[in-house]
């Protein structure tokens, strides 16, 4: 298989595949601006069946036809097609010659996913963040939004080839920013792209990673520096046709990795007998398509589309539009005027009839079956894997408290992973040896503060190991972003995913180095720990007790209720970290708590997909295959699912703990 092959096959791999089949597009014209040399048509057609598109179909008035055509996918913005940034390069090719299509991604222009009348804006926020909501949704089945978007941008092409105006084999994509991206999609999974232009994009990853690091869904992939795809891969894929990379100087898209690979392109295409087939074009100032970027554009498309001379192209003069006449629905947003899918709607649908196997568990047999199959799971798809070795700890100076000692500490992993935990002693008269493993999404300072439950366990005299998991409290990423409220540490958590080692399966590292450093130091006193876990920690520790049998019991405070609830569920916040890509089809929580019966197990406040208490009719819905489970080995009272006050102290919700004396 040539590199481009493999270039276009990885990528269609880690997008999940697209649609098995077009379906019409049912298109309809909306009205039309006139002006003297071109028209500027309103379109609205469907990708899939109700999945309205909005565009605006640029035609010029003179010239002989069938004219070349070039598609132009936006970057970016709430005004999407309608901004005068992306009406500027539109109206530069349309008076140049060309027919243009440029459109709305979805989440953009008049195709807000969540958009609420009574806002007159996104529920959500920016454009971003709808693409981030859908995107992380659709990692559970294996799949990336740049499926939804890329389908977009073939059914565009599909409406432009069937216009009497075009020339359907001179037919052009480029775009600016999320534009790019998408250029370079399109250039490589559609053939009849016969030139491309991608501006604001085309780096490299490892500057990339050096500077902003992780965009949002649809610009990166599950496993893509596992498998090696880089920018790269993309110009591959559409080698030796006519590309042009463009950038600006001050991009956050680093002009270094452009470099790198502009001169990698270049090598190739020599390579292939193309060499004046590859072009970069570098405009001065930030992130955008300044003047010497559109006219080079224009020059590609006039060069390889209508047989022009190479070089840049002056931009004739023209006058953008008032952003409300572009619009092609009546309201300014396809929701309020048309209804129809969303990509939020279209996976709630599809996912929702994907589900875990559930076979009967009517015996204590029918359990370890389940589990000895959930072992192999949750091995794949977290992608865990046991560090081996010991841990080394670099202990700081203990402090005494009321009934017990701290003493803070570093562990080394043996793979260059660092931890921070504390250890909490009880006095000697007071203790239980009993051990607990603690985790907590905000960090071992939050909490070992005083009353919180690390301090309550001590002083009922267990020996609590408070760790901080890989990118909590201590080890918190310092790589952040605007979409955090809703997102959390998203850039890491991509990163993780890109790697093909998901955070919860390094987390899962995490909790096992945690208990051999307890088994090193004569801590886990019976050989097992109660694990206690709260918030987004509880996924992690879940997954390890299945595979680890150390984990005795465990104690889950403020854990996700299920992924079938994000996956129909419109929005959700703060989940990224639990996500797992293609886990819908495998198993789910309640599938994990039924392979750990008939270990002791308590979940407190789990939580929706928004982080609000889930009503406690909701979660033993969604556990009764764990119920189940305990049934079936005859130890339902071990299974507890409870609601606790605020003011109620933890032996109140979990009496067990009293059940050995000092």
């Amino acid at each position: 298989m040539s590199a481009g092959l493999r270039a276009r096959a990885l990528l269609l791999k880690m997008i999940g595949g697209l649609p098995a089949a077009k379906t019409p597009l049912n298109p309809r014209r909306t009205g039309a601006i006139e002006r003297s040399d071109y028209q500027i048509q309103k379109i609205i057609f469907e990708s899939s069946p109700r999945f309205f598109v909005t565009a605006n179909l640029y035609i010029p008035k003179r010239g002989k036809k069938p004219f070349p055509a070039v598609l132009q996918p936006t970057g970016h913005s709430t005004a999407a097609k309608a901004r005068a940034f992306y009406q500027t390069l539109a109206l530069g090719l349309v008076k140049s010659g060309f027919v243009v299509l440029t459109y709305d991604p979805l989440g953009q222009g008049e195709r807000r996913i969540f958009y609420d009348p009574a806002l007159e804006d996104s529920k959500v926020g920016g454009t971003v963040i709808e693409h981030q909501m859908v995107g992380i949704q659709s990692l559970l089945a294996g799949e990336s939004i740049a499926r939804d978007m890329i389908w977009d941008g073939i059914r565009a092409i599909d409406l432009l080839a069937s216009l009497p105006e075009v020339d359907a084999k001179r037919i052009g994509v480029a775009g600016c920013s999320g534009g790019g991206t998408l250029t370079a999609y399109l250039a490589a999974m559609d053939d009849r792209v016969q030139a491309a232009a991608a501006a604001c994009y085309i780096t490299d990853w490892e500057d990339q990673l050096k500077g902003a690091g992780p965009q949002d869904a649809e610009q990166q992939f599950a496993d893509q520096l596992k498998l090696g795809f880089n920018y790269i891969d993309f110009v591959l894929a559409f080698a030796p046709k006519p590309y042009l990379i463009c950038s600006t100087q001050q991009d956050f898209f680093p002009l270094s990795g452009t470099r790198k690979t502009v001169d990698e392109a270049k090598r190739i295409y020599g390579i292939l007998g193309a060499a004046d087939h590859i072009s970069w074009a570098v405009g001065p100032g930030g992130h955008g398509m300044p003047l010497i970027v559109r006219e080079s554009i224009y020059g590609w498309m006039n060069q390889w589309l209508r047989n022009g001379p190479p070089g840049r192209a002056a931009e004739p003069p023209f006058q953008t539009e008032y952003e409300q006449d572009m619009n092609a629905t009546r309201t300014g947003q396809v929701s309020t005027s048309l209804g129809g899918e969303t990509a939020s709607t279209d996976n709630m649908r599809r996912f929702g009839s994907i589900t875990p196997r559930r076979d009967p568990l009517q015996s204590a047999a029918d359990v370890e079956t389940l589990r000895t199959r959930l072992v192999t799971d949750i091995t794949q798809i977290t992608r865990f894997e046991r560090t081996p070795g010991t841990v080394l700890s670099r202990k700081q100076r203990p402090q005494q408290h009321d009934g017990y000692r701290s003493t803070g500490m570093w562990l080394d992993l043996s793979n260059g992973r660092q931890l921070f935990a504390v250890l909490l002693e009880p006095d000697a008269a007071r203790s239980r040896k009993k051990t607990v493993l603690y985790l907590d999404e905000r960090g071992a300072a939050q909490a070992i503060h005083a009353g919180a439950d690390a301090e309550a366990f001590a002083q009922l005299g267990y020996t609590v190991l408070v760790l901080d998991l890989s990118g909590m409290g201590a080890t918190a990423s310092r790589w952040t972003s605007y979409s955090e409220p809703w997102f959390g540490s998203d850039k890491t958590t991509w990163l993780a995913l890109m790697v093909g080692r998901p955070i919860v399966g390094i987390r899962m590292d995490d909790i096992a180095r945690g208990l051999d450093l307890l088994q090193q130091d004569h801590l886990l006193f019976d050989g097992r720990v109660l694990g206690y876990a709260a918030g987004s920690a509880v996924t992690p520790l879940l997954h390890a007790a299945v595979l680890d049998p150390r984990i005795g019991e465990l104690f889950l405070d403020g854990g996700l209720i299920s992924y079938r609830a994000v996956a129909t569920t419109p929005i959700q916040r703060r989940v990224f970290e639990s996500v797992l890509p293609g886990v819908l089809g495998k198993y789910d929580f309640a599938d994990l708590v039924a392979a750990l019966a008939p270990r002791r197990v308590a979940l407190v406040d789990v939580r929706t997909p928004l982080g609000n208490t889930a009503a406690l009719q909701d979660v033993q819905d969604a556990y009764a295959y764990a119920r189940q489970a305990y049934n079936a080995s005859g130890r339902g009272a071990h299974l507890r699912l409870l609601l606790r006050r605020e003011d109620e102290p933890l032996e109140a919700v979990y009496p067990e703990l009293r059940d050995s004396k000092p």
